[in-house]
């Protein structure tokens, strides 16, 4: 009976027969991040960011449409915005929109060496559509990832870049979004990212390049509130895949059956950007953590995002007690790398260093840190989160690449397993779960590296729950699980139907 149990609760608590994307897909449906409205007459509404840079204050940027083309002339008394179905005014209507700060990623696979021409000149033309203050950065994409500019308001070396571009190899479509969300992470004001790809996310042989995933790629999105503009270039690219980076995250998705069509596609997206309505007000509800809902109203239509408040969240300050370990060496490792890897990147911003003698600098500062991860185990839970958040680093300083920051994941990451497993008992498992949810949060490891540790302990947890004699302190234990975000209701109400059918 009791392995009978085991085995129902393993499934139901640890998904092990759900794959990633019918998890991710759960969990959007019951937090929808984005919703866009339309009208009969061909007017739209497009929350495309919600910016938190001075919260309390709290700034909206959205386009109004009508055939595609920005709506102008509103003012304040046009717009209604709530929180949580909470009414915040005043509202007030920028007369001049903030910089803006753009990541343009463009597809450079094999599949694209006819129409790297049209793309090239497409490309530029927006470039110039920019205004003076605005600032851009040029990111490609095939098999690998290559940023080919720094963040600079000099357009004529963007231009300059997009000239040399060249197509040739597969199409890791997800490291390169992830990797353009990255460099806009940490940018103040408007954000965002126009990606172009003819493709889909593949090795050569039918099977996903990238390490990232389009849920991982999502997830940044949505935490950093950037939108992310997709143009579909041709017939053959992931087409459902593309219109969903573009909607789960406030952009638009403009398809380009041709590639004569590039250039006013291009130049639609600069013309959405800059028509954008930038819409201020001051939130009435607490700094608390928590994840509210945005909804824009104009004309009859409705537009909703949803962002995270600044503060802590109550509900997750049950946090799991790490074990003081041996001294933590990676992260010294990385910090004695790190002058090295700026000093590259600030000689290549400055133009006095090449790419490729930038890429010289970087290969052999993550080789040598490398070294130090694989002979320098992680001993306690605390120097794992440590070493991992001293990798992200790295990245999201662009010092390294999304390839090299996940081959320096794998191995702390591993060890996470063995660490949660040293003591058996009820409470030291659970703060496993609970930390591998806060790590999966704080983007230190992947959604399946997170399953896979679940589905480690998994027997054992669920070995030990069901031969506790005391019913009520098992439902207890299931309470605070769900409380902490640990287990999602569906989870916790099933075994809740096991335990109480023991009785």
């Amino acid at each position: 009976m009791i392995n009978k149990i085991v085995q129902v609760i393993c499934l139901v608590l640890f998904s092990c027969s759900l794959s990633v994307s019918a998890v991710v897909a759960q969990d959007a449906a019951e937090q929808p991040r984005v919703e866009t409205a339309g009208s009969a007459d061909g007017s739209e509404l497009v929350l495309n960011e919600i910016n938190t840079d001075n919260y309390p204050d709290v700034a909206i940027f959205a386009t109004v449409l009508k055939d595609g083309e920005p709506v102008t002339g509103l003012d304040a008394g046009d717009f209604k915005v709530s929180e949580d179905e909470v009414e915040q005014e005043p509202l007030t209507v920028e007369a001049q929109l903030p910089p803006l700060s753009v990541v343009v990623t463009v597809d450079v696979s094999g599949s694209m060496s006819k129409r790297m021409d049209a793309t090239r000149k497409a490309a530029a033309d927006f470039v110039g559509q920019l205004g003076e203050d605005d600032a851009i950065q040029l990111v490609s994409f095939q098999r690998q990832i290559a940023t080919l500019t720094p963040m600079t308001t000099e357009k004529d070396s963007v231009v300059e870049a997009i000239g040399g571009l060249v197509a040739r190899g597969d199409t890791a479509l997800y490291d390169g979004l992830l990797t353009s969300l990255e460099l806009v992470a940490n940018r103040k004001g408007r954000k965002a990212v126009v990606l172009l790809s003819d493709g889909v996310d593949d090795d050569g042989t039918g099977k996903p390049l990238s390490k990232a995933t389009v849920e991982q790629a999502l997830k940044r999105a949505a935490e950093i509130n950037v939108p992310v503009f997709v143009i579909g270039l041709g017939t053959a690219m992931d087409e459902v895949v593309l219109k969903q980076i573009a909607s789960e995250t406030g952009g638009r998705y403009l398809a380009a059956p041709e590639v004569g069509q590039l250039a006013e596609v291009y130049s639609s997206i600069g013309s959405q950007l800059s028509g954008q309505y930038a819409i201020r007000y001051t939130s009435s509800l607490p700094a608390d953590g928590t994840s509210r809902r945005v909804d824009l109203r104009v004309a009859g239509m409705l537009a909703a995002k949803s962002y995270t408040a600044p503060g802590d969240n109550n509900a997750a300050a049950s946090k799991p007690d790490v074990v003081a370990g041996a001294k933590c060496t990676v992260p010294a490792a990385i910090a004695e790398k790190r002058p090295d890897l700026k000093k590259a990147n600030d000689r290549y911003a400055r133009d006095l260093i090449s790419i490729s003698d930038r890429n010289k600098v970087r290969k052999e500062a993550v080789k040598q840190i490398f070294s130090v991860v694989h002979e320098q185990t992680p001993s306690s839970i605390e120097c794992t989160e440590e070493t991992l958040s001293s990798i992200n680093s790295l990245y999201a300083e662009d010092l390294i690449d999304i390839s090299d920051r996940n081959d320096l994941r794998e191995p702390p990451t591993k060890s996470l397993s063995e660490l949660c497993q040293t003591d058996g008992s009820l409470e030291a498992l659970e703060k496993c779960l609970v930390t591998y949810e806060e790590f999966y949060d704080k983007d230190l490891i992947e959604i399946s590296t997170r399953n896979a540790l679940k589905e480690a302990i998994a027997y054992p947890y669920t070995a030990a729950l069901v031969q506790m004699n005391d019913i009520d302190a098992a439902l207890e234990r299931l309470n605070r699980l769900y409380d902490i975000d640990a287990i999602p209701i569906s989870t916790r109400n099933k075994i809740r139907d096991e335990l109480l059918a023991r009785e």
